[in-house]
């Protein structure tokens, strides 16, 4: 039966979670040495959804109560336990450095957004604004409105600024590493994930409603936690798909099996053939360039330091550990 997979722990033994996994099955553990991937049977065919997100989310936190966790994404399916012990065994040191960094620590996730009452905030601290709001009631000449307009979203700026900075600086010193998350919507200032230590979570959580009650009638908070720590650990796991793998290794002009050796070779000797600032007076030289590498990279993940098999049956068998950039 195929494996669904959780993340990966700090384990030496085997141990169980209870009957919380998807399809209410029991969430074990699988071990190599001194690491654990925290799986649940699954039925081949087995459908997943909306409910079963929700599911995969509870049962991490419920693992992170008493481990470490490297979280996986939603939707990872491993074949069988020997797939599982050969993932372990391959990127046992980056699991295990990453459980280092995230160990007793949780994520929580702050957003900040204005809060309706801003603006008469400004009006009444401005005396500026106050009289370009009285002249624009007044009189229907829209440059005056222009001006008001112009000038509100300054101020509106001016404040982001400094609020965003002495919010982040206090929330800063409770937390070992914080990270700013893209802002999708229009309303939202601030977007931040902190990595926190498990201790210091309440004190976490009374900082945040100290600053919730400073900013009253300026600013919303919205704090998320305890979370698994998805921001700061930068490792991916992921099926390889082979037709991008036999793209690459025609890129390169490699044959099915390859060395390291092979890979860097034939890397080295298309990159100084098609560098563009070899090549000035080709347009293409650029792309080619960037292909070269793109396959050169994802050649080199794959083979990792030994002789690999760029064959369908055994890419379609490999699932890829590698860092996240950003």
């Amino acid at each position: 039966m195929e494996k669904y997979l959780y993340g990966i722990i700090k384990s030496e033994n085997k141990e169980s979670f209870g009957n919380i996994g998807i399809g209410n099955s029991e969430i074990y553990t699988v071990q190599f040495m001194d690491v654990g991937a925290v799986v649940s049977d699954i039925s081949e065919n087995y459908k997943v959804g909306i409910e079963e997100v929700k599911i995969h989310e509870k049962a991490l936190r419920k693992i992170m109560e008493t481990h470490a966790l490297i979280p996986m994404s939603f939707g990872i399916v491993v074949r069988d336990e020997l797939e599982i012990k050969d993932l372990l065994k391959r990127a046992r040191m980056k699991f295990k450095k990453a459980l280092e960094k995230v160990h007793n620590r949780l994520q929580i996730n702050v957003k900040m957004s204005w809060d309706k009452a801003i603006l008469a905030t400004i009006l009444n601290e401005n005396e500026e604004i106050r009289k370009l709001a009285r002249e624009a009631k007044e009189n229907a000449d829209e440059t005056v409105k222009i001006e008001l307009g112009i000038k509100v979203r300054s101020a509106l700026n001016e404040r982001k600024t400094e609020y965003i900075k002495n919010i982040q600086d206090a929330l800063k010193s409770l937390s070992d590493e914080f990270e700013e998350n893209k802002i999708l919507d229009q309303d939202t200032i601030m977007n931040v994930s902190f990595l926190v230590d498990k201790q210091r979570e309440q004190e976490f959580y009374s900082k945040l409603e100290e600053l919730e009650k400073k900013y009253e009638k300026k600013l919303n908070f919205f704090g998320v936690g305890p979370l698994p720590p998805y921001n700061f650990i930068k490792i991916e796991i992921k099926r390889i798909d082979f037709n991008h793998m036999e793209e690459a290794r025609k890129t390169l002009g490699l044959s099915e099996e390859v060395s390291i050796s092979e890979i860097n070779s034939a890397y080295n000797q298309l990159a100084r053939e098609y560098h563009p600032d070899l090549n000035l007076d080709d347009p293409l030289a650029g792309e080619k360039f960037k292909e070269i590498k793109n396959a050169y990279q994802l050649l080199t993940k794959y083979c990792e330091h030994y002789l690999c098999s760029i064959e369908k049956p055994k890419v379609d068998e490999t699932i890829l550990v590698e860092e996240k950039s950003g």
